[in-house]
């Protein structure tokens, strides 16, 4: 008798795969995640008829309302956000690219000696400090040698009006020995100056005290000086149809020093790209172009610097960049400087138009804008990236950096915008091929 065979198992189905299981969930995360992309991906907003007619004059009388704008101040975020608004209602989308720094702000300080007492105001720029010391008088364009003659080692520099700038008149002073400076504002002008931080006093007083200061020469008394440096937070203003590729940018800086309205420097420049971005707006020119502006640039360029080291890919196919500044009154002719290319098609759509060579490095009072790179306001960082450059400019007013900056020429921003726009449908209508790269690293690049 033949053993029993246990019976066979019946077949049975394998188990899917585990990429089977998890395609379903897969897809339905791929659907969702693109969703989600559709929905959250930039888009242009939509250009308003209103925006389009305003006029440079409505621009101006809107922005000057809104105050003075240095970095840190309310004048400042409240006209970052309505030049958003403005740039929106064209139909543009505007990204907001934080830029931080530091800066300096007064908190006052006095003058002491026995049975005196007046209030100083710091230098910009100085750190603050307190000495007790013996008053010098020395004359402010003495040689350090001759002031420690003078004996000022150790003691407090008095003095008046230099005819070169207060930095360095506070740096003469410090290579003498002196502990701080005391300071007889009776210079003709009210231009903003700016002094390196020391850990002595620097400070100023109204001409109107010049008698009674000066009479304290060989007293010792106590100076005192409360600065507080904050951190600040400004904002770069990119503005851009959402596919737009820059063959051109437009760019000025909306910042303004300490204590000026900053009527030509800058808002001549910002009404400029403003009034740009609006005889652009709604036309194919508006895919080609971009418009930037920067912050920070009295305190260093910092804006545009970090703008041009975090797009530096973007803006290699740039046939040029063209930046405004002061071009609201005209202590020159309108004027340009740059590449010289770029200036001989400019030159050819605006005839007449003519040139200027920019300061070399440590020409005038630059609040630390000179580098190794000519020239004194934001289209700088472009060059160290070897992109074309056209800087419009009217030259240094009698009311530079001063309260009395109140007001631009409307006439003048609006022939600026309106041979800018000449000038850059020539530019665009050019055969153009960008300059060589500077390397995977940018390595060669300067910024």
């Amino acid at each position: 008798m033949l053993p029993r065979r246990s019976p066979r198992p019946l077949p049975t189905k394998p188990a899917p795969p585990a990429w089977k299981r998890a395609l379903p969930a897969l897809l339905a995360a791929g659907a969702v995640w693109a969703g989600w992309q559709e929905l959250t991906r930039p888009r242009n907003p939509a250009l308003a008829e209103a925006a389009r007619t305003r006029t440079t004059a409505q621009d101006w009388a809107a922005l000057a309302a809104l105050g003075p704008r240095p970095v840190g101040t309310p004048g400042h975020d409240r006209a970052v956000d309505w030049l958003d608004t403005q740039f929106t209602a064209l139909g543009y989308h505007v990204t907001r690219q934080e830029v931080t720094a530091t800066r300096p702000f007064d908190q006052g300080g006095t003058l002491k000696a026995p049975g005196f007492t007046l209030p100083v105001k710091a230098i910009y720029g100085a750190a603050g400090g307190e000495q007790t010391a013996r008053l010098v008088h020395v004359d402010p364009d003495a040689t350090p040698d001759v002031m420690e003659a003078q004996g000022l080692r150790a003691q407090l520099a008095l003095t008046t009006c230099p005819s070169g700038s207060w930095r360095d008149l506070a740096e003469r002073v410090n290579r003498a020995g002196g502990f701080g400076l005391l300071l007889i504002d009776d210079c003709p002008g009210r231009a903003l100056q700016r002094v390196d931080a020391t850990p002595f006093p620097l400070v100023t007083v109204p001409a109107a005290e010049k008698a009674r200061v000066l009479a304290l020469a060989g007293q010792t008394v106590t100076l005192t000086s409360r600065v507080e440096i904050r951190p600040v937070t400004g904002h770069n203003l990119i503005v851009r149809r959402v596919n737009a590729t820059p063959d051109l940018l437009y760019g000025a800086h909306l910042d303004t020093v300490n204590g000026s309205p900053g009527g030509n420097d800058n808002s001549s420049g910002v009404l400029t790209v403003l009034n740009l971005a609006r005889q652009h707006a709604g036309t194919p020119t508006a895919d080609r172009v971009w418009f930037v502006l920067f912050d920070l640039e009295e305190d260093g360029l910092i804006g545009s610097r970090l703008f041009v080291k975090t797009h530096s890919a973007k803006l290699r196919p740039l046939r040029a960049m063209l930046n405004f500044d002061m071009v609201g009154v005209p202590a020159t002719p309108l004027k340009v400087a740059g590449d010289v290319d770029v200036i001989r098609t400019a030159q050819t759509a605006v005839p007449g138009l003519g040139a200027f060579t920019e300061d070399p490095p440590g020409g005038v009072q630059d609040f630390g804008r000179s580098g190794y790179l000519t020239g004194r306001s934001d289209h700088v960082p472009f060059k160290g990236l070897r992109i074309r450059t056209l800087f419009f400019h009217r030259g240094l007013d009698a009311h530079y950096h001063t309260p009395q900056d109140t007001r631009p020429d409307l006439t003048l921003v609006q022939d600026t915008a309106d041979k800018a726009a000449r000038i850059s449908a020539a530019l665009l209508a050019q055969p153009f091929r960008p300059s060589e790269s500077c390397g995977i690293q940018q390595r060669n690049c300067r910024f």
